[in-house]
């Protein structure tokens, strides 16, 4: 018996339940596909800008702190703490002096034959008649000026060598090249001398000078007792005082018994007197080990992360005659500084003012450009226009700094997102030069890799000047 299966009354077929067709499924998985792959375009574009944002704002970061870290020490240049103007105005000629140029009758003396500089050869910072370069020779045997020439000192280097050379010895700065250690091959050197140090004052009950103590108008010993919150009594035998009176100042080599410093192996006269009576700007400085000596320059170190690479840094050395030569002088403070140069702004003799690379102002440091130290020159019968070597330092003032800093890190970048351009130099003639297009290699024949770069420029002006 057959049985026939009869549909049931009333029910429709479920059309809904049927799978997808196999267009319907290439068209879902295509537009996935497409959903996947923006998402993962939009990922990529968000980390990228987030790699360039970090690495803009480490690029921030590092050029403002070494611009601020240079500056600070610039704006500390000039160790002649006098405390009067030491300036008299002269008549301005419309030929000689346009603009009125002063010239400084005030200057620190030194009492020593050679003051000792960590950054001068081993002979020191000697007095004029010792120095070649000068229009006249320094009377023998006499206290000698220290000009202000020597309280910022710069140094134009370019494919290993700089103009003037760079000092030798035992503090000398790392060779130039291209292996770690080494120093940046086209990065400027600069050297700036402060007195690091508040001193021992007058004001403070802290100098006694008796009558017993000085005699025929010499000094002959200063007690010093530190009040609180003074720096504590450093001096050694054998270190040089710096002693500010007002409107002079002076500098000698002391001996130390106690708290009490005496002068001792006087040149060319007796150190001045003092009155505590009647003067209060007085005061005493450890000009040894108080006055530092500070030099930027950029180096070359390995990356931690990958031996085979190196990493420009600007590094800060700071050293004083008790510490130089002496390991840890060298702070490397800022990674990324790939190029470093130095414009000094001179005013010279007519009262132009010029921006010139350190060779520059070596090179035309003359009689007729640099104006002179007249009340000195004339109390030691020199030539008229006698000046000291590269005197034009002394009419300093300001410096325009120039640093190339980068991102430190290498990224993924187009060309376009490299591109910069980096302009500095002066012909001499004030004239800027024209700014070349980077090529494939750095000017310091660093591998260029692919990172942000961008320029800081700073202009700082120089106090107490002196033309």
């Amino acid at each position: 018996m057959t049985e026939s299966i009869q549909p049931i009354a009333g029910r429709v077929p479920d059309i809904n339940a049927r799978g997808f067709t196999l267009i319907e499924m290439m068209i879902a998985i295509t537009l996935g596909i497409l959903i996947s792959l923006g998402l993962v375009v939009l990922f990529q574009a968000t980390a990228k800008t987030n790699r360039v944002q970090d690495a803009m704002a480490t690029l921030q970061e590092n050029g403002r702190y070494a611009v601020s870290r240079i500056n600070n020490d610039l704006r500390m240049a000039s160790f002649q703490s006098l405390n009067v103007s030491g300036f008299v105005a002269s008549t301005p000629n419309a030929t000689t002096s346009p603009n009125g140029v002063n010239n400084p009758v005030i200057s620190l003396m030194s009492y020593v034959a050679t003051i000792n500089l960590p950054d001068f050869a081993a002979a020191g910072l000697g007095a004029p008649s010792t120095a070649t370069g000068w229009a006249g020779n320094w009377p023998a045997n006499t206290s000698w000026p220290v000009s202000q020439r020597y309280s910022i000192q710069g140094y134009e280097c370019s494919s290993g060598t700089c103009t003037p050379a760079l000092p030798t010895g035992s503090n000398a700065l790392p060779a130039a090249g291209l292996a770690a250690g080494n120093r940046v091959r086209t990065g400027d050197v600069l050297t700036v001398r402060y007195l690091d140090s508040l001193g021992w004052s007058v004001n403070n009950n802290e100098l006694t000078e008796v009558p017993a103590t000085c005699t025929g108008g010499a000094l002959t010993s200063i007690t010093v007792t530190p009040a609180t919150g003074s720096p504590p009594f450093n001096f050694q035998t054998g270190d040089l005082a710096l002693l500010v009176t007002g409107s002079r100042a002076s500098i000698f080599k002391v001996n130390v018994a106690g708290a009490v410093v005496a002068p001792t192996s006087v040149l060319g006269g007796s150190v001045p007197c003092f009155s505590t009576t009647s003067a209060s700007d007085i005061t005493l400085y450890n000009f040894s080990r108080d006055f530092v000596t500070v030099t930027y320059y950029l180096r070359l170190d390995t990356d931690p992360n990958s031996g085979a690479r190196l990493i420009p840094s600007l590094v800060r050395r700071q050293s004083t005659i008790a510490t130089q030569g002496a390991a840890g002088n060298d702070q490397a403070i800022v990674q990324g500084i790939e190029q470093m140069d130095f414009l000094a702004g001179m005013q010279r003799s007519d009262g132009t003012v010029s921006y010139l690379t350190s060779n520059l102002v070596a090179g035309q440091s003359s009689a007729a450009n640099c104006a002179p130290m007249a009340g000195l020159q004339i109390a030691a019968g020199l030539p008229a226009g006698s000046v000291e070597p590269q005197c034009l330092w002394r009419s300093l003032n300001s410096i325009e700094v120039h640093l190339l800093v980068d991102s430190v890190n290498n990224m993924a970048l187009t060309p376009a997102d490299m591109a910069y351009q980096y302009a500095y130099g002066y012909s001499g003639t004030d004239i800027k030069q024209t700014a070349a297009a980077p090529g494939s290699t750095l000017p310091s024949q660093l591998t260029p890799g692919t990172m942000l770069r961008r320029e800081f420029v700073s202009l700082v002006s120089v106090r107490n000047f002196n033309p």
